[in-house]
């Protein structure tokens, strides 16, 4: 079966996600381009079927290691200009403008999902970014369960017009 007919199933039936949707997921994120992962994973943030968008990002936080973790704090710093309203992310940046892995370690996920709070209230672009982040991780994007995948492949589809 190929991208399209995976991706024609959860726009078809978007609520509900066939039993091998972790599967399906692994055959879209091999083979659907970045772009379109984060224009799903985008979707998958807004959906009222799923936890808030930061709570969400405050997960992918969690199970991240602390490169990919400081990656996301740059990227949060990033869609702010580097602003102060970062809240209490700041504190934990010891050089530079940059978050390092080492200080990503220091930062808790509850501070990240106040912080992309926060980030959202002044530049709702912040899902954009974290989606366009996450795109390029989609094995950490599978921790976030059915649900979410499904959302995310039905969004894909939706793109494609299937």
């Amino acid at each position: 079966m190929g991208l399209l007919d995976v991706l024609s199933q959860y726009q078809q039936q978007p609520n509900r996600p066939p039993p091998q949707v972790f599967e399906d997921f692994d055959q879209v994120a091999r083979e659907a381009k970045p772009e379109d992962l984060e224009y799903g994973l985008e979707e998958a943030f807004n959906a009222d079927e799923t936890p808030p968008a930061e709570e969400m990002i405050g997960q992918l936080y969690e199970r991240s290691d602390d490169d990919t973790r400081a990656g996301l704090l740059n990227e949060i710093l990033g869609s702010l200009g580097g602003a102060a309203a970062a809240g209490g992310l700041l504190r934990h940046m010891r050089q530079g403008n940059r978050f390092s892995p080492q200080e990503a370690r220091d930062i808790s996920p509850r501070e990240v999902q106040a912080a992309a709070a926060q980030a959202r209230q002044q530049n709702p672009n912040i899902i954009q970014a974290a989606s366009r982040f996450y795109a390029r991780h989609p094995r950490l994007v599978q921790t976030l369960g059915q649900a979410a995948l499904a959302i995310l492949m039905r969004g894909m589809a939706r793109r494609r017009r299937i």
